[in-house]
């Protein structure tokens, strides 16, 4: 593994999973973000920005995309949380928070059942938050990744967060169709691990009020999977609002934070 250094910088050959969003070295949590299919670390570039100074934001970059442009995608979803569950192990040595939006939200999930066999990780991984994501026990049937190229489309339109200008031109949206179709596929045929024992620390679904991926009852199940305290935030958007609504996204995830971070281990 690699060191974390005073400075906020990361060291070592999982260096490419991790993007320190601001150095914050005096901080004394920190909060790890991963994005949505199809999405990159800067998705959360202006999370900084609505955090306070005792949060440091690291996110997650997923291969094939960015500065890992010319690496191959994953081949499962299993394969995208071992290697960040790796990334992230050598930062946990404060209270930290896993927060996914959307597909990032079933990594996280793995990721965090990945981190938490170890059961010194238990004392500073203090809470996840889900984003605009069914719970892990409750799929979708629907398979968008086999869908022709117009239907696929449509589905991204309808869920918004994706440029139109990328999907008028040809070029781009040769570039990125693929990479998002590769995450569909891996989010859709993914088994998950099951809910029981649930995690050992504290959950929050955050939810938008005009979401058409995500349904309210799929999201409450989220409860199952955890042994700590439970909050349902409902915000107003669509299946982004985490972009739209950030400042107030980042006031529930700071205040959720701190209290977890201050209970006794």
């Amino acid at each position: 593994m690699g060191a974390v250094h005073g400075q906020g910088t990361h060291a070592g050959p999982e260096a490419a999973w991790l993007r320190p969003l601001e150095a914050r070295p005096d901080a004394t949590s920190r909060l790890i973000l991963l994005p949505h299919a199809g999405g990159s670390a800067g998705f959360f570039r202006d999370w900084p920005k609505a955090l306070p100074p005792d949060i440091e934001a690291w996110a997650v970059q997923y291969p094939g995309r960015e500065r890992r442009i010319k690496e191959p995608p994953a081949r499962s979803l299993d394969e995208l949380a071992r290697g960040a569950a790796d990334a992230i192990a050598p930062l946990l040595d404060r209270p930290t928070a896993v927060l996914g939006h959307s597909m990032g939200a079933t990594i996280g999930y793995e990721v965090l059942r990945l981190l938490l066999a170890d059961p010194g990780h238990a004392r500073t991984l203090v809470h996840f938050f889900a984003s605009a994501r069914q719970a892990p026990h409750h799929p979708r049937d629907r398979q968008v990744h086999l869908l022709p190229e117009e239907e696929f489309l449509e589905v991204l339109r309808r869920h918004g967060g994706v440029n139109a200008e990328v999907l008028a031109e040809p070029d781009l949206r040769d570039l990125f169709l693929p990479i998002v179709r590769a995450d569909y596929r891996l989010a859709e045929t993914h088994v998950p691990t099951p809910v029981s024992p649930p995690l050992p620390l504290d959950l929050t679904v955050l939810t938008g009020t005009a979401d058409l991926a995500v349904e309210p009852a799929a999201a409450a199940r989220w409860a199952d999977v955890t042994a700590g305290s439970f909050h349902h935030e409902v915000l107003p958007g669509d299946h982004f609002f985490p972009a739209a609504q950030l400042p107030a996204v980042a006031s529930v995830v700071t205040r959720r934070l701190r209290v977890s971070a201050a209970r006794p281990g």
